[in-house]
């Protein structure tokens, strides 16, 4: 009886260390998935200190406020500055945005990038300051300005 005892035990023994190995990689795969949100979330702001701060090849997401545009792929506009998921603070950080047939757009087309539009750019900074879109997304109609 008393080996039948320590049997269990042992078994008992392990099956909780597998339980609490599996309730360890449940609770760092959640964390980790949070961190992870956190960091693109982040990433995708649009901030005038990031895009200061930034150097040459990093890729950045801003947002700004369409000034000038051509059809040979030139934007010129200002940094807006995030305040909330629908309301972004104008400033008076210049942003000049190359893009060509390769740059993707999403929520519009080459016609909806025009004066006083509100784009979203993801993209390689220039040793110019310049960027080089990779993605432009129209906000247009979904975002405010203050």
């Amino acid at each position: 009886m008393t080996n039948n005892t320590a049997g269990n035990t042992h078994a008992r023994s392990v099956w909780a260390a597998i339980l609490s190995a599996i309730v360890l990689l449940a609770a760092v795969t959640v964390w980790g998935s949070f961190r992870s949100a956190k960091l693109m979330s982040t990433a995708a702001a649009s901030d005038e200190d990031m895009f200061i701060h930034a150097a040459p090849g990093d890729t950045v997401k801003l947002v700004l406020e369409i000034e000038q545009s051509s059809t040979e792929g030139s934007i010129r506009g200002k940094l807006l500055q995030k305040e909330t998921e629908k309301v972004y603070l104008r400033t008076n950080t210049p942003v000049t945005v190359q893009f060509n047939s390769q740059t993707k757009m999403v929520m519009g087309k080459q016609s909806d990038i025009h004066p006083a539009a509100v784009v979203h750019v993801t993209g390689a900074l220039k040793k110019d300051r310049s960027v080089d879109a990779s993605q432009i997304v129209i906000l247009t109609g979904y975002v405010e300005i203050k």
